[in-house]
């Protein structure tokens, strides 16, 4: 099959092709497709191309096979038509943001970076934050399509997940839980004070409460129950002490740490009403997701879709 041919095929099965046989008229190379009758031009493809390739980790000045060349470029191309189609549907149902929804978003997102770490990643996208705020701002606009559109007509009944439980009694087993109290100091030597202060009857509790920089200090260092591979692993060895016992000084990168076992749990199987929040999670998730799936797929047979295949190929 040629080059031509497989650009038809992945574009019909990928975006719902439906074009004339004789094939739409273009008045421009660079425009790219039509979409219901609104353009993609070939500034937004050659972006969103540059922006795939790097997902895909294509190297700056790596030469593609034309068979990955043309994947690519149809993937860009249908990433691009599905979202068209979404924001069309943004625009039909009156879908609309709260007030700051967006700077709120971009805040939230913002500190996840350490400083001057976004700033790279935009400048590497080569977007200023204004673009990157108007593909913020059509994220959360479809989002919002999608759960007020889609996901509200989803619903899981009871019985599904009495079944579902039924169905998978492997998945409900709970492993072996502690409870541990917890100090954390900066120092071996600090570490070593209170192991020693410990030994001559100190409570744990109320060294925890003046000494430890964890989080949970305030409340004698009580860490809840917790399993194995919950924690850091340098904290599994903790499951091996009986109850009532304190451990060795344990060293980790954020610093050195002390536990005391208060209670265990065996590992277990767990009942309905315990794995009840996790099926029906599970359930409407997938169920919301195979809702998307035909909506979407509805949508793109109504779409009108036009391809400027000439112009696609010069596309690199």
């Amino acid at each position: 099959m040629g080059t031509l041919g497989l650009c038809v095929l992945l574009v019909c099965s990928l975006a719902a092709c439906s074009q004339e046989k004789e094939g739409p008229q273009f008045k421009s190379p660079d425009e790219m497709a039509r979409v219901n009758g609104e353009s993609l031009n070939r500034k937004e493809l050659v972006q969103a191309l540059d922006q795939n390739k790097r997902k895909y980790r294509v190297e700056e000045g790596q030469q593609l096979s034309k068979e990955k060349l043309i994947w690519l470029r149809m993937d860009t191309l249908n990433q691009m038509i599905q979202e068209r189609i979404l924001l069309q549907e943004v625009k039909k149902e009156r879908i609309a943001l709260e007030e700051d929804a967006v700077e709120i978003e971009f805040h939230n997102i913002r500190q996840g970076y350490e400083k001057g770490a976004f700033k790279k990643i935009l400048d590497s996208q080569e977007m200023t934050e204004k673009e990157w705020k108007e593909k913020l701002k059509k994220r959360l606009l479809v989002k919002k399509l999608i759960q007020d559109v889609v996901n509200s007509g989803v619903s899981i009944k009871d019985e599904e997940l009495q079944q579902y439980f039924d169905d998978h009694q492997g998945e409900f087993q709970k492993g072996e839980q502690l409870r541990a109290l917890h100090i954390m100091v900066e120092n071996e030597d600090a570490a070593r004070d209170i192991l020693k202060l410990l030994r001559k009857g100190k409570k744990f509790e109320e060294l925890a409460r003046e000494h430890s920089l964890g989080l949970e200090s305030e409340s004698g260092g009580d860490m809840g129950y917790f399993e194995a591979g919950q924690m850091p692993e340098e904290f599994d060895e903790v499951f091996d002490l009986k109850v009532n016992k304190v451990s060795d000084i344990i060293r980790t990168p954020y610093g050195y740490h002390v536990f005391k076992v208060v209670d265990k749990k065996p590992e277990r199987k767990m009942n309905f009403e315990e794995s009840k929040d996790a099926i029906h999670k599970k359930l409407l998730r997938e169920a919301q997701e195979k809702a998307f799936q035909l909506w979407l797929l509805k949508l793109k047979e109504k779409a009108q879709i036009e391809i400027n295949y000439e112009a696609l190929e010069t596309v690199h």
